[in-house]
């Protein structure tokens, strides 16, 4: 099959766990012998190729017609699928949706009015917490985010920093700058996101900072322990690529990080409670491998079944594509 993915960022050029989930999907998907473009909306792009995928730019109508016409089924997510939605139901083309939160779609349910008696719209959740949150009426998969092993882990020798990942206000950028304070004889390391406002604070010297990076094993060789004092997390896919690397993350109770750290996450009860995230730190530093292990552990639990899921998305999408569904 041939799949045509709209979306509106894809790596290298945008790093987050959305794009990179759908990354890793295809990617699975050629290894399988299917195909796959991915049309960005952006002015002037010149194509490129990444891990057997075709990038290219949405910009010219011709163009995007030809592809739509050339592909078997339309995937898209986020800031995208409107479009993506529209083309889909002008050109009778099969949709899947990738729903990573779950702020409700306009535009999705709606389509499966009894009275309109259309079933070309289908949903690949990513986690558990998605699917219950949202529960679309359409025929649905849930397919929790692969992650490339190859592509994040790392041989840690040095690992000595404390790390957050995006500094935005959701993903908690303040609370880092607050617990780096309380604990000003450890070393911090705050990696830029691809999105939101980064909220920074250069005057606390046991901070470092980095621009936005595709490369994660830098990041990872370097983190010993993974904060996410996230306001909202979905899943959190950032917390696997750590537990791959068997680094232990102390989280805030979203019911995403619930989901994907299970037994293996340190949980804080109160994300603004300072003193409670430095307990949480000093206690995993005082176990380490105790909770190191857990972690690896929890890792290859959560990538043996995210492997079973996505054969099972394959044959999801074959049937989408012959109308089974």
């Amino acid at each position: 099959m041939k799949i045509l993915a709209m979306l509106h960022g894809f790596p290298p050029l945008h790093n987050a766990g959305a794009e990179w989930m759908v990354h890793d999907t295809l990617k699975y998907l050629i290894k399988k012998g299917h195909k796959a473009t991915v049309m960005l909306p952006i002015t002037g792009l010149k194509p490129y190729e990444i891990s057997g995928i075709r990038v290219i730019p949405d910009e010219n109508m011709n163009e995007m017609n030809k592809e739509l016409n050339n592909h078997d089924i339309v995937i898209s997510h986020l800031d995208r699928y409107g479009k993506a939605l529209n083309r889909c139901e002008y050109y009778g083309k099969q949709f899947i949706l990738f729903v990573h939160n779950t702020h409700v779609y306009a535009g999705i349910a709606e389509k499966h009015k009894p009275d309109m008696n259309q079933r070309w719209i289908y949903v690949v959740y990513n986690s558990e917490y998605t699917k219950n949150g949202v529960n679309y009426p359409n025929p649905s998969i849930i397919v929790h985010p692969p992650v490339d092993r190859e592509r994040v882990f790392t041989r840690k020798s040095r690992a000595e920093y404390i790390t957050l990942i995006n500094l935005n206000e959701n993903k908690g950028g303040d609370v880092f700058i607050n617990i780096a304070k309380a604990l000003p004889e450890k070393k911090f390391f705050g990696v830029k996101g691809s999105y939101g406002d980064q909220i920074i604070d250069e005057t606390v010297k046991n901070i470092k900072y980095i621009e936005n990076t595709p490369d994660i094993k830098s990041v990872y060789s370097k983190t010993r322990i993974l904060l996410m004092p996230s306001i909202y997390e979905s899943y959190g896919r950032t917390a696997i690529e750590a537990m791959i690397n068997g680094i232990p993350v102390i989280a805030n109770k979203t019911p995403g990080l619930l989901e994907s750290l299970s037994y293996a996450g340190v949980f804080i009860e109160n994300r603004l409670d300072i003193e409670e995230w430095k307990e949480k730190i000093l206690m995993v530093e005082d176990n380490y491998k105790h909770y190191s292990d857990r972690s690896k552990e929890r890792a290859a639990e959560i990538q043996q079944k995210t492997e079973e899921e996505l054969k099972e998305m394959e044959e999801f999408i074959l049937n989408a594509i012959d109308k089974k569904l």
